[in-house]
């Protein structure tokens, strides 16, 4: 069984990666935290955010565990810049003896901001130009401070060449252990 954690700031291919890596990987589950997000009434208030998150972490863990149980890989979507639920995520992963793949999508951040831009940033003000910049840097951070991640530069990539680098990632630490 595999955690595979897909990470980094917007437009970085995450979500193309993502979905790739699930149609090659038979009964495997695709955790978007942003689907799980949502499914919950939205309210629009700082509050409701705060809560949305929390909920939306507990969900997500909850269905690593099941998915884990059941002895099928996992594979999460999301931009996570918090150092304590990727710990919680590697804990699940590790009381199920999972193999733990946690990479990190990077690309310079003149060309993250080009490609959010070029998708539109949202009316409803979750992706503004500000936010995301603030998350190229959280996760800029965060590289420092992930021991065994794996960071593989997207910038100048095709999706396709990605993939194929992760899939390397994915057999040369399967082979490891």
């Amino acid at each position: 069984m595999k955690l595979i954690i897909l990470n980094g700031p917007c437009g970085v291919g995450k979500s193309t990666l993502a979905k790739a890596l699930h149609t090659e990987m038979p009964l495997s589950f695709l955790v978007d935290i942003d689907v799980i997000n949502g499914f919950i009434a939205d309210h629009e208030d700082d509050i409701d955010k705060e809560e949305r998150w929390k909920i939306s972490k507990e969900v997500s863990k909850a269905i690593l565990k099941t998915m884990l149980e059941l002895g099928r890989d996992v594979i999460v979507d999301k931009m996570i810049y918090d150092d304590t639920l990727l710990n919680e995520y590697r804990e699940i992963a590790e009381s199920f003896s999972s193999e733990v793949f946690e990479i990190i999508l990077w690309a310079e951040k003149a060309v993250v901001m080009a490609r959010a831009s070029e998708r539109g940033f949202l009316k409803s003000g979750r992706l503004t130009a500000e936010s995301c910049e603030l998350f190229w840097h959280k996760i800029d951070e965060l590289k420092a401070l992930r021991q065994e991640v794996e960071i593989i530069d997207s910038t100048w990539l095709t999706s396709e060449e990605v993939l194929k680098k992760v899939k390397n990632v994915l057999g040369k630490n399967s082979s490891e252990n």
